[in-house]
């Protein structure tokens, strides 16, 4: 794979998110992400995977570029439907799932730690719903998983950022630690979950995600699809992603 790496040690499974620019998924990074996941599910050896990423960024969401002419040969309906089963398979692990978030977290890079069982972060960590700025509709039913309903409110509608430190007092982060610890961080936590029996610790991820269930977190995530889907016909999403591309202020006419 290239841009998504795994290895696995004493049953503990490192998922790595490694592509330049931030990275930020594409179409390729979302299908390697669901290959990972459906081998870690295959596998009897793995207990529980930590997700981490190299570089500055955990991850800076859809690689907006994607959206251009002429970029991907997919259609959009089989660009969402990969996307939803690229991140769902976080969810849908069969095995606990720990994220070691450094920098900034947002969009599709926001939803693997909302998807994730447990969540550590660095003190310069940031998350958030960022779709709407490039005129998206997404990521609040993956956020509602795990955050306040009047937190998610205020990550959709602005798109602002949130600190790790305010994800801590939300519950969202378990503990923030250093760049330098994040990693043995998560693998103390990893060797903690994996010294109990690992059939049970199946079937508790099972439990845990009937009490949230992922399939009902999916249907309102079509929901979201469908919108984003009327959005792009609009002359508002081209001009978000244009004004994106250029780092510039959009003008929005609403028509």
């Amino acid at each position: 794979m290239d841009f998504i790496k795994f290895e696995a040690t004493d049953h503990i499974g490192i998922v790595t998110l490694d592509r330049p620019r931030q990275n930020a998924f594409n179409y390729q990074m979302y299908k390697e992400l669901k290959d990972t996941f459906e081998l870690i599910n295959r596998s009897q050896d793995i207990w529980t995977v930590i997700i981490r990423a190299e570089g500055k960024y955990f991850s800076a969401g859809n690689d907006v570029t994607d959206f251009q002419a002429g970029v991907i040969n997919v259609s959009m309906e089989d660009y969402g439907n990969m996307v939803e089963t690229g991140l769902g398979s976080v969810v849908n692990c069969k095995v606990p799932v720990i994220s070691a978030v450094q920098g900034v977290a947002v969009g599709s890079g926001f939803c693997i730690p909302t998807y994730s069982d447990i969540v550590i972060a660095t003190p310069e960590a940031k998350f958030g719903i960022t779709e709407i700025k490039v005129g998206i509709i997404g990521g609040a039913p993956e956020a509602s998983f795990s955050l306040p309903p009047k937190i998610v409110r205020y990550m959709a509608l602005t798109g602002n950022l949130i600190t790790a430190e305010e994800m801590e007092q939300y519950s969202f982060v378990l503990k923030i630690v250093s760049r330098d610890d994040l990693l043995d961080t998560a693998l103390g936590i990893a060797q903690s979950i994996v010294s109990n029996p690992p059939i049970a610790l199946k079937y508790m991820k099972e439990s845990l995600n009937n009490i949230y269930r992922p399939d009902i977190i999916a249907k309102k995530i079509e929901f979201d699809g469908e919108k984003t889907g009327l959005h792009m016909q609009t002359e508002d999403f081209t001009e978000a992603i244009a004004a994106f591309m250029e780092k510039r202020k959009p003008v929005y006419h609403v028509k």
